[in-house]
């Protein structure tokens, strides 16, 4: 098959193009073009069963035992272009370094390209250079909430374990203050992280000349690393474990609607909870809600990543739908600390693709999940 160069994307390794380097000399001035470094020290993800799954034939997305699913290497370039608010790393010959692209498949590249072009006009000619080094953490979807929070504010982590550039400025969100601003989340989660304009490269989300850049590898997810660094960002590193339980109502959503909610609500009443819609606060708001929570349950969905801000021994209980079954909050709730139970539910009918269809629950099923987790954090 003779492969079209107008819409194909070659991509390389970052082995194949430099020598492997310590972290501590990593983007030290004087040194390779392009070099890698690798974490050797990075703590794997301690993964724990479901106390409570409705489904047996999903066991498998929840395994049991330590695993290791997220990035260890961080990479250093020289004279190379940023693309796109997701902050692919492109050479002078268009190969894109692999490390600095986190999904390849064709539905995730257009929508990177579509970011790309939706930033047009930008703030500066694309042949303009950033003539310091840039300590880039923008990646995949920062316009979303969970992937901003997770894959790339609690990325800054690695600024510690790179000695050499750990004072160069940062892009994080890939996008403009003003771009941004359709995503108030950005702004003010850079604010509560004690991030301010002063540490922040300006980048307009096209394509930027970049003398310099040193970037982890691109990453999606909770592990141990992240959740410890938003923690003590946000001034949650010492609170202890709440009391309040909230359930993450998507009553007002246009999408991924709990169409039983009502009788859910009932449920959880009964239980003593409340429930809140995080999309209608502030990003500290929403911080501080969660951090004094024991439980939280909700649909899948963006608001579950705040489960990341709850002490250590609460509990998350995940409603979702059988074309929707993936770790992503499992994930969270264990690098947090936290007991996890899902229920599996029925798309409604219709054609909306899976992840973004509405769903209902077994009332019967979220009152097991409940009273599972309750017994499993004491």
């Amino acid at each position: 098959m003779t492969e079209n160069p107008a819409t194909t994307v070659r991509l390389i390794e970052i082995g194949a193009l430099g020598p492997r380097v310590s972290l501590a000399e990593l983007g030290a001035a004087g040194g390779p073009a392009i070099s890698y470094a690798v974490a050797e020290d990075l703590a794997p993800l301690p993964l724990t069963v479901p106390v409570f799954l409705n489904r047996a034939d999903y066991a498998s997305v929840f395994p049991d035992g330590p695993v290791a699913r997220h990035g260890t290497i961080a990479c250093s370039v020289r004279n190379c272009f940023m693309f796109s608010p997701f902050g692919f790393i492109v050479l002078a010959d268009g190969t894109v370094i692999r490390q600095s692209v986190l999904q390849t498949d064709s539905g995730s590249m257009s929508f990177s390209f579509a970011q790309f072009k939706g930033q047009y006009p930008g703030g500066h000619v694309m042949w303009a250079a950033a003539e310091e080094t840039v300590l880039s953490f923008n990646c995949y979807s920062t316009n979303n909430y969970f992937h901003f929070v997770m894959d790339a504010l609690a990325q800054t982590h690695w600024r510690a374990r790179l000695p050499a550039v750990e004072r160069a400025r940062m892009i994080v969100s890939g996008y403009t203050t003003e771009a941004a601003a359709a995503a108030p989340f950005i702004g003010q989660s850079l604010a509560a992280a004690g991030i301010d304009e002063v540490s922040l490269y300006p980048f307009d989300g096209t394509m930027m000349f970049c003398r310099h850049v040193v970037f982890p590898m691109r990453d999606t997810g909770a592990n141990p690393m992240k959740i410890a660094a938003l923690r003590r960002m946000l001034g949650l590193d010492k609170r202890r474990r709440g009391r309040d339980r909230l359930f993450i109502t998507r009553a007002d959503a246009v999408r991924r609607k709990l169409t039983n909610e009502a009788a859910v609500v009932a449920l959880l009443n009964s239980h003593g909870f409340r429930s809140v819609d995080p999309g209608a606060l502030t990003f500290r708001e929403q911080v501080d809600l969660f951090a004094g929570a024991e439980i939280v349950v909700g649909p899948h969905g963006a608001g579950l990543t705040n489960a990341a801000f709850m002490a250590p021994g609460g509990a998350v209980v995940e409603l979702t739908h059988t074309g929707r079954v993936v770790w992503t909050f499992h994930e969270v709730a264990c690098a947090s600390g936290h007991a996890y139970a899902c229920v599996v539910g029925d798309m409604a009918s219709g054609n909306a693709h899976p992840l973004f269809a509405d769903f209902s629950v077994d009332v019967d099923a979220v009152d097991g999940a409940i009273r599972a987790v309750v017994a499993a954090i004491g």
